[in-house]
């Protein structure tokens, strides 16, 4: 009788930690947000404009002095830190990177690009820059609207360039709270940070027992509670568990004497008809641009054409489900002859619908 009393409580018990553990984490969230900001409004706070050679410090534009990382071993450059910031372990550290560290660029694209404005420039950023979006962390503004138009500001660094300052702050000792572009709005994600994320400081102790503050009220809170119901919901579902598992079994049996049945025909069907693909890709690619040739290798789909934004056909592509996995498989190259962009775009065929 003890036992069976106890499996109730451990998973009401249960129920209660992870509800508790997923609103601990919307507030480490909130934490981390608050926090960026507080760091970037900090009057003690401590820049490092992090060159590829020369550290330069500043109290936000009072200089501090100069490290020459090439010229000094990692223990040189915590003693030289020391000697220019002496506050250094307590007050927030803002890295910026530089403009000769980072890429800039300005496009122009339609004014409807305003509403896929994130997705449409993972596309342009393999045009403008010398890596693919995966390869960079970037930023962007609008400079300007207008005309049917919209200016566009993309920032961008290479991911290796913040790991390696990353890396550089933590043999040096430091730790960073903010990563900022130079000339980008806002600064990257806490994130990419890695292990040189910030300590605790004194101005993040309120904030800190606000939050725990929270917590607490979170034990009580509706969730927990919904939570605790369900388990006991559960207990009383236990007497019909033995009926539920014979059901399965019987069905599991059911299914895999279809599967054996329908496998040849799912086979035939896996792939839909070159008409209805046709069909799809038709519709899908926008007025103004044309396929020069379109080539069919198992599941995967190749096309090659022109279009004035080779950007917007593979935004249409893949919004309209007629394919799957749009990617670019060349540079996009201007054709002279007509002023029109060409491209090479691969995807995948979707599985046919049941």
């Amino acid at each position: 009788m003890t036992i069976a009393a106890e499996k109730p409580t451990k998973r009401a018990f249960g129920w209660a930690g992870r509800a508790l553990g997923w609103w601990l984490g919307e507030l480490g969230g909130i934490y981390d947000d608050v926090a960026q900001l507080l760091d970037l409004g900090d009057r003690n706070a401590i820049v490092i404009e992090a060159g590829e050679r020369y550290w330069l410090l500043r109290r936000r534009q009072r200089p501090l002095g100069q490290i020459d990382r090439a010229a000094l071993a990692a223990d040189e450059i915590c003693a030289t830190m020391a000697r220019v910031a002496p506050d250094a372990g307590s007050a927030p550290v803002i890295v910026e990177i530089p403009h000769e560290r980072v890429l800039t660029k300005r496009i122009v694209l339609p004014a409807v690009a305003q509403g896929e404005l994130e997705r449409i420039l993972r596309f342009e950023i393999a045009r403008h820059f010398p890596f693919p979006a995966e390869r960079v962390h970037f930023r962007h503004r609008v400079l300007a609207r207008g005309g049917g138009t919209i200016e566009v500001e993309i920032v961008a660094v290479a991911r290796e360039t913040v790991a390696e300052i990353c890396a550089a702050l933590d043999q040096a000792g430091l730790r960073a709270s903010v990563i900022r572009l130079a000339g980008a709005a806002g600064a990257l994600p806490r994130a990419v940070l890695g292990r040189s994320a910030a300590r605790l400081r004194r101005g993040d102790k309120a904030l800190l027992a606000a939050l725990g503050a929270l917590a607490a009220a979170a034990v009580a809170s509706p969730i927990v509670h919904e939570r605790l119901a369900l388990a006991a919901i559960e207990r009383e579902s236990e007497s019909l568990r033995p009926q539920a598992q014979a059901k399965l079994d019987a069905r599991r049996l059911q299914l895999r004497d279809t599967a054996r049945i329908a496998g040849p025909l799912r086979l035939q069907a896996s792939r839909p008809p070159l008409v209805v693909l046709l069909d799809g890709l038709s519709k899908a690619v926008p007025d103004g641009a044309w396929l020069l040739s379109l080539s069919v290798s198992g599941h995967e789909v190749v096309m090659d054409g022109l279009a004035p934004s080779a950007a917007s056909v593979a935004l249409a592509l893949e919004q309209s489900h007629a394919v799957a996995d749009v990617s670019f498989r060349s540079p996009i190259a201007r054709d002279p002859r007509t002023g029109l962009e060409r491209f090479q775009i691969s995807a995948a065929i979707p599985e046919p619908k049941p």
